[in-house]
């Protein structure tokens, strides 16, 4: 080492420096410190990242030694080179012995200097021979285990595709390979070699299934219902030892086995029943270790599968006679995965937070999309609705149960509401038609408001005005022209404005009644100032006003088109004079600019029209009468400014107006 004040070399055996007599305790410590890190770093793997952070702290201490030492004004009397019994404790010590120099010498010494940047070590090797161990202990044996699977499931087929062996020898080998590879797996589990012998479980557990299948479906050496005991039992040992192991990945084996065995052993011959009384006995297994694990991912693999294999099933054999059959096991599949995420909060009875009901999403639409093209194909559109009636209630039954529940955890409640009223939602074009369609999902939009604002959800929030929007623009769009046959270029109706009067009225007073009420929702929020970001309130108040005006124009010219089509622009006109009038006093009453802005442009626009078009195409006594109520609405008006004028000008503005 050298001496950091005359860079004379000095051995780690000396005392202190021989040329300028400096004191080297402290540094040869530290040196012979970092030296045992660096031995220990070297023979031990394991702890090799902390002693690298111990080796950077010493590293860091140097500079501020250095500093301390060659800022003394006279070097300190040599000592004598510390025993070998004190090196440890004054090598464990080194940072306290620091500290005591730097405390002594601070009178003295300058501020101490930052210290010098930290070298770059290069990354270990630790977290590579992790992964490799991981791989090795983990997904060989697993990877192992599948090919294993696969290989006896072809080897049976193979097997009965030569006739090597009889079909009692086939299905006896298969229970036989079982068997020895669970006696296997429980000898190396009570070797303490537990991860390897729960994977030989979990295989085992798939060649059980695989020689059950054989047993029934290939060589028929057993009746229906023996098969569907043994797949039973199966199913239900390797549901025991996953929770008596309490292990995951013994579960999602030996489900994965199970599924794939009907794949592998398909002999392209269509049993309907016996598949997916299979399929039924698999997710029972699953629903089982539901009621007592939260294992999310056997249930997105059992409902996967399980989807995965009915759509095989459907787009290779499906036909009419065998609807009902595929109806019962249809939604017998939905139940099940609808219930599965519920089974262990209800068995349990526990308030902790629920988690895990996404998977109903995907579960729900998949089964309604088939129920919908079977139902459909075999009686008519207007069934559908039975499913789609029922699926709702079995989504707001959940949510109920789940407010109840745990009424702190609001997300899988939202979401299973959400999803009730989404197939209610669906119902109603399925099983009304025309403007009923308009009707009941205004309704329910105002419905899903209340819960979201009552909820505090955002998803929720935008559904509903995204539905009251849907059924606003149809109103509009389509019930107009299509369902009442508004003839819209004489404003119109081809029936007479009297057929469909009451239904028409219905529809726009619900409608405009969802739209206004939503705004008062929105007020009470507290989404109507003027600062916020959404503006809620004044935007549905807004679209309130447009509906109703755009409304009341339809109606009014239709009106007067049947009964006084002479006096049709006139009474335009005089609507909109009132209408403008109305907007002037809500405006001042309501003290809102935007208000008596939008009746000024209106005025305006009923003076150009009064002039323009009605003093041309109205006749004599109607044009009096438009232009009397206009007048005197304009004169009404410019009281209300004068009269009220306190409302918008400040005290010496009034003053000087």
């Amino acid at each position: 080492m050298k001496c950091p004040r005359c860079d004379e070399l000095v051995a780690l055996i000396q005392g202190p420096c021989p040329k300028c007599g400096l004191d080297l305790t402290v540094l040869r410590s530290v040196e012979e410190l970092r030296n045992a890190l660096q031995r220990a770093q070297s023979d031990s793997a394991v702890v090799a990242n902390r002693l690298r952070e111990l080796e950077l702290h010493v590293a860091s201490l140097e500079p501020q030694i250095v500093t301390q030492l060659t800022s003394s004004p006279t070097p300190s009397p040599p000592e004598q080179p510390p025993e070998e019994g004190e090196k440890a404790a004054t090598s464990l010590g080194a940072e306290s012995v620091v500290a005591g120099e730097a405390t002594s010498d601070a009178r003295t010494a300058p501020p101490p200097t930052p210290p010098l940047a930290q070298p770059v070590v290069k990354p270990s090797a630790v977290l590579s021979e992790a992964v490799e161990v991981r791989l090795g202990q983990k997904w060989l044996l697993i990877a192992g285990l599948v090919i294993t699977v696969l290989a006896v499931g072809y080897f049976l087929k193979y097997s009965f595709d030569r006739n090597w062996i009889g079909p009692v020898g086939r299905v006896s080998l298969a229970y036989a390979a079982g068997l020895a590879m669970l006696g296997t797996g429980e000898l190396f589990r009570r070797k303490r070699l537990e991860l390897f012998g729960l994977y030989l479980f979990g295989g085992g557990i798939a060649v059980l299934y695989f020689a059950g299948y054989a047993a029934f479906q290939l060589y028929h050496l057993i009746d229906q219902l023996p098969a569907f005991g043994l797949m039973v039992l199966v199913t239900a040992l390797a549901g025991l030892l996953s929770l008596l192991y309490d292990t995951k990945w013994l579960a999602v084996l030996g489900i994965i086995g199970g599924f794939v065995t009907p794949i592998v052993l398909s002999t392209g011959t269509d049993n309907q029943i016996a598949l997916m009384g299979y399929m039924s006995v698999l997710n029972c297994g699953i629903l089982a270790i539901a009621a007592f694990k939260q294992w999310r991912l056997l249930n997105y693999l059992g409902m996967t599968f399980t989807w995965l294999l009915f759509s095989s099933w459907y787009v290779r054999y499906y036909a009419d006679e065998k609807f009902w059959t595929t109806t019962v096991f249809l939604n017998v599949f939905f139940l099940t995965y609808a219930v599965v995420p519920f089974l262990f909060y209800f068995v349990r009875k526990t308030q902790q937070r629920m988690a895990g009901f996404s998977i109903t999403i995907p579960n729900a639409f998949v089964a309604f999309g088939y129920s919908f093209v079977t139902i459909r194909s075999h009686f008519s559109l207007e069934w559908v609705s039975v499913v789609s009636l029922a699926y709702a209630a079995v989504f707001l039954s959940m949510a109920t149960f789940v407010h109840r529940r745990n009424r702190d955890n609001l997300e899988p409640f939202i979401l299973l509401m959400a999803k009730g009223l989404l197939f209610l939602i669906i119902t109603v074009p399925i099983l009304f038609s025309e403007h009923w369609i308009t009707l009941f999902w205004a309704v329910q939009a105002i419905v899903l408001l209340w819960a979201a604002l009552r909820l505090g959800d955002v998803r929720l929030r935008y559904g509903a005005i995204v539905l009251m929007l849907i059924a606003a623009a149809k109103l509009l769009v389509y019930d107009y022209p299509v369902v009442f046959e508004l003839l819209a270029p004489g404003m119109y109706y081809k029936n007479g404005f009297a057929l469909g009067m009451i239904e028409r009225w219905v529809t726009i007073a619900v409608t405009l009644g969802v739209l206004f009420r939503s705004a008062q929702m929105f007020k009470v929020a507290g989404f109507n100032g003027i600062d916020d970001k959404e503006n809620a309130s004044g935007v549905f108040v807004g679209l309130f006003a447009i509906l109703l005006f755009g409304t009341m124009n339809i109606e009014v010219a239709a009106c007067f088109n049947d009964y006084i089509p002479r006096a049709r622009f006139a009474s335009i006109s005089v609507l909109w004079a009132v209408f403008a009038t109305a907007l002037m006093i809500l405006g001042f009453v309501r003290n809102t600019s935007l208000l008596r802005r939008c009746s000024i442009v209106l005025f305006a626009a009923t003076i150009v029209k009064v002039f323009l078009r009605d003093m041309v195409n109205v006749d004599t006594p109607y044009r009096i009468l438009s232009f009397l109520v206009l007048g005197l609405m304009l004169v009404g008006a410019s009281y209300l400014y004068h009269r009220c004028k306190g409302l918008i000008l400040p005290a010496d503005e009034q003053t000087e107006t």
